[in-house]
């Protein structure tokens, strides 16, 4: 390796007969110790053989194979020739044990001995061509010594791997140790071809190659044969010519060993170690950079670059994330004012996205306050209340359901503008007013919804009033009110018999019969209306009432029919439901075509045998009180339908009440005549006004009632009832 020291090396034989330059070494003495015999030539490159290659460590270059690999198979052989006699020439012991100790050493591979020789080749044979030949090793049945190397071919001959390191796996079987190209930094001295015999002849002959014979443990690099250690400091040094011929040597060899390794076909196998590699790049250092190698550096090199960038980038974008994230406040929500019938709502829930980076990376603000609907403190007096949003630019969608969940109205705001609705009573509605998107392309704006979700009550305050403050015994009085649209009746306290309050064409109207009897004074009334009362009050006059006196029974009106005469068939028609006003078009007209001659009025009282001061102050007892008026007819006179309505009973009854015809005109409204002489029409058929419907005898009694309570008929037919104009 690279980090070992360098060795001196004894020169065990005497130099040869050309001059040479005289190595300089510490102990000349051990040469002469060993020297052979005169004449022998030979020795001095055999001793020069075992010179370590240590002594240019910086020009050596190690490659550990991952596995052995027989070079010989692959190098090219260098050409058979025929080999030389052995020349027996005693090797001195330094020189054997130099050469055991450099093909012991652990970290290099076996070399051959031969190829380290630092003498000059001859000029017969150049030096590129020069293959040092191992000769055998001294047989232990003779004693003799191995003939020295002499250099056989151009090419060095590579025998087998060498073996790798203990950490490494074994090799398969065992392979004489060679020197490879690699670790030889000079090449052996050139002989003739005939001084040594070729390797494989030596092969062929059984004998044991040198390089294994000297990688015996015992020997020590660092010891000479004699037992004295070599100093640390020795240095040898060689002419120019020759460094500069080993440079040479050393740069062809290393080039076709590794021209040899390229093209080998066994793939690396993975008993490498980290170490191994580490060793090849600390080796590898002065070796020249092939092109791969430069374009995997640039990469490389250019991919750190750009991870090193793409880190710093995401490390400044996620600062400046962060800081946005943190400036997006919700100071930045925005302030929706809304006002429903003038009241100001409270948001129940929002949900806003307010951008961070434009429109790609939003912050998130949700927050629900109430999922139960908020009620309104005043209730909405107004069948089309506003509602108003402090922009027009939301999206705004509105719905609102009733008491019985059922949606009445499903729209925008601007659609809710012309709305109205159809009831009082209590509604819920929710608004939800939505940004869906920029109104610039490319802008960033603020997305997301907010709701508002309440409860009111349409209480509208109708307007309720009375058709007269004053009125006269039987007449009519009317209480009408407008502006609401409850689903019920508005309910009457009174002492005045009444039908209760019929739906009329805008809004609601209940009629007052006043009773011929009713006590004079003020009546006081009370009407309710949903969550509004009134209360009113009536003051009831005198009817001026006529009244007659007879001296006796036979001169009062026939027939005559009181108001609790009226037949049972009648009376039973009373009690029922009031029908839809059928009057409201044109009113009520007489029912008689001729002029009408009354017997007796209504309210009209018969006495009979008072005195005079009875008379004058209208007391005393014994009168009847007619509730109809008689009339005096033609017989066959038409009589008409004073107003619209269905017929109700149409049947002679007998007696004094001979033919009867009942018509209901709505709202508890109806006409009876009785003692007719024919009717025209049936019961169950509607009738209009001024049709025909039946014909008179001599005597007619014509009645109206609401309810039970009879009413004057000739004031309504003259239109003089003011409270039936009402409708």
């Amino acid at each position: 390796m690279s980090n070992e020291k360098n060795i001196p090396v004894e020169w065990a034989s005497a130099p040869p007969a050309e001059a040479a330059p005289k190595p300089r070494a510490k102990k000349p003495a051990r040469a002469k110790k060993s020297a052979p015999a005169a004449g022998s030539a030979a020795a001095a490159p055999a001793d020069d053989a075992a010179k370590p290659t240590d002594k240019f460590p910086a020009k050596k270059r190690t490659r550990t194979a991952k596995k052995p690999v027989d070079t010989a198979e692959k190098a090219p052989k260098a050409p058979q020739k025929r080999p030389a006699k052995k020349t027996e020439q005693p090797v001195d012991a330094p020189a054997e044990q130099a050469t055991e100790a450099v093909t012991a050493a652990p970290t290099e591979r076996p070399v051959d001995v031969a190829a380290k020789a630092p003498a000059e080749a001859p000029a017969a044979v150049p030096a590129a061509e020069q293959t040092p030949v191992i000769e055998p090793a001294p047989t232990p049945e003779t004693g003799e010594s191995a003939p020295a190397e002499t250099p056989a071919t151009a090419a060095p001959t590579v025998d087998a791997p060498a073996e790798p390191a203990a950490a490494e796996a074994p090799q398969p079987e065992e392979a004489p140790a060679v020197q490879t190209a690699e670790e030889t930094p000079a090449a052996a001295p050139a002989q003739p071809p005939e001084a040594a015999p070729a390797p494989e002849a030596a092969d062929a002959a059984g004998e044991p190659a040198p390089a294994a014979e000297s990688a015996t443990p015992e020997n020590d690099s660092n010891t000479s044969a004699d037992g004295d250690a070599f100093a640390d400091d020795e240095e040898v040094e060689l002419p120019p010519i020759d460094e500069k011929r080993l440079l040479d040597m050393t740069r062809t060899v290393q080039l076709s060993v590794e021209q040899i390794m390229s093209n080998m076909d066994d793939a690396p196998t993975a008993e490498s170690t980290d170490d191994h590699y580490d060793t090849l790049a600390e080796e590898s250092d002065d070796a020249p950079a092939t092109v791969g190698d430069v374009v995997r550096a640039g990469v490389t090199g250019m991919a750190k670059w750009l991870l090193l960038v793409v880190f710093f980038v995401l490390v400044v974008a996620g600062f400046g994330v962060a800081y946005l994230y943190r400036n997006a406040t919700p100071d930045m929500l925005p302030n929706i004012r809304v006002t429903f019938a003038g009241q100001v709502l409270e948001p129940s829930a929002y949900k806003w996205h307010v951008p961070v980076i434009g429109n790609w990376f939003k912050r998130t603000y949700a927050e629900t306050y109430s999922s139960v609907p908020t009620a309104l403190e005043d209730p909405v007096a107004s069948l089309s209340p506003d509602f108003t949003i402090s922009s027009a630019d939301y999206a705004t969608e509105l719905t609102v359901t009733d008491m019985d969940k059922e949606i009445v109205f499903e729209g925008t705001l601007s659609e809710f503008s012309s709305y109205c609705f159809a009831k009082t009573g209590t509604y819920t509605a929710k608004l939800v007013a939505s940004v869906t998107g920029s109104r610039a392309a490319g802008a960033a704006d603020i997305t997301g919804s907010e709701t508002w979700l309440f409860t009111f009550d349409i209480a509208i305050e109708p307007s309720i009033y009375l058709s007269e403050q004053t009125i006269k015994q039987g007449s009519v009085a009317t209480l009408r009110m407008t502006g609401s649209y409850e689903d019920t009746a508005p309910t009457l306290t009174t002492t005045l018999e009444n039908q209760g309050f019929i739906q009329s064409s805008n809004g609601w109207v209940c009629y007052l019969p006043i009773p011929w009897n009713a006590p004079l004074g003020t009546e006081t009334i009370e009407v309710q209306v949903g969550s509004y009362s009134y209360t009113m009050y009536l003051k009831i006059t005198d009817g001026g009432f006529a009244h007659k006196d007879y001296s006796s029974q036979s001169q009062r009106a026939v027939p005559y029919i009181g108001q609790d005469d009226a037949p049972s068939k009648v009376r039973k028609l009373f009690t029922a439901a009031p029908n839809a006003i059928g009057w409201a078009d044109a009113g009520f007209v007489q029912p008689f075509l001729n002029r009408i001659n009354t017997k007796l009025t209504f309210g009209a009282t018969e006495y009979v045998g008072r005195s005079y001061s009875q008379r004058s102050s209208n007391t005393g007892a014994g009168g009847r009180t007619s509730t109809n008026v008689i009339l005096s007819t033609t017989r066959g006179e038409l009589v008409i339908a004073p107003a619209s309505g269905k017929v109700e009973l149409a049947e002679d009854l007998g007696g004094d009440y001979g033919c009867t015809l009942v018509l209901d005109h709505g709202a508890g409204v109806r006409t009876i005549f009785y003692n007719l002489d024919d009717i025209e029409v049936k019961a169950g058929q509607q009738i209009k006004q001024g049709q025909t419907l039946a014909t008179c005898g001599k005597i007619t009694v014509a009645e109206m009632r609401i309810g039970t309570v009879p009413i004057d008929p000739i004031a309504v037919w003259r239109g003089q009832c003011n409270g039936l104009k009402y409708y």
